[in-house]
């Protein structure tokens, strides 16, 4: 059997961040091979109905399409509905309960503390950049959604959370996020193959 590896994400814009991710994981990867032969990203917009949305998804769209490859599933999704919450939208014990019924070997979860935007917000320059804004402009602490719809604002833009807006994931300097993150991402980048070697993912340094 072959072994694969199946990303459940939240939202568009978690969708072309994390086909960004792999594209710059994969320089990382042993002769730029992934040690695994299929890796596939599943956006189930958003967390509604998620377990029902995931069971689906992996039965009839990954392991029916995918004969003869066993799959680890990776859970990517914010942290900000579930921290505070007395009845936490999914219960992440029943997700991973039915997709080893499918057949699921690992399910691994990786968890954007608060939200994806905090992520995005490790490199303000290169948000900065594309809103067109100066590099001195003040950035308010308020968390990444809420600040990003500042700065947005700012530049006569609206940014809208889990929907694309075109150009600014490819604006972000993803590697360089990636070494701000390496905790949450290492057990993503163990199922890939990738030998994490802590400072690799760091000094990605802005785009020119």
């Amino acid at each position: 059997m072959g072994k694969g590896v199946a990303i459940f994400i939240e939202g568009d814009t978690e969708s072309e961040f994390y086909s960004k991710l792999l594209e710059e994981l994969h320089s990382f990867a042993p002769d730029k091979r992934f040690q695994v032969e299929k890796v596939i990203i599943r956006n189930l917009k958003g967390i509604g109905n998620y377990k029902s949305r995931a069971k689906r998804v992996f039965e009839k769209e990954i392991v029916a399409r995918n004969v003869g490859i066993v799959f680890t599933v990776i859970l990517c999704y914010d942290t900000d509905v579930f921290d505070y919450s007395a009845n936490p939208p999914v219960v992440w014990s029943e997700v991973e309960q039915e997709l080893k019924k499918l057949g699921a070997v690992k399910i691994v979860h990786i968890k954007a503390k608060r939200s994806i935007e905090d992520w995005f917000l490790f490199d303000k320059e290169g948000i900065l950049q594309y809103l067109g804004l100066p590099a001195d402009t003040h950035v308010p602490q308020t968390g990444g959604g809420n600040t990003l719809k500042t700065l947005f604002k700012k530049a006569g833009k609206v940014y809208v959370k889990g929907s694309s807006t075109k150009g600014f994931i490819d604006s972000l300097d993803v590697k360089l996020i990636m070494g701000s993150v390496c905790s949450e991402l290492k057990n993503m980048c163990k199922e890939l193959g990738i030998k994490c070697k802590n400072d690799n993912c760091q000094g990605g340094g802005r785009k020119k």
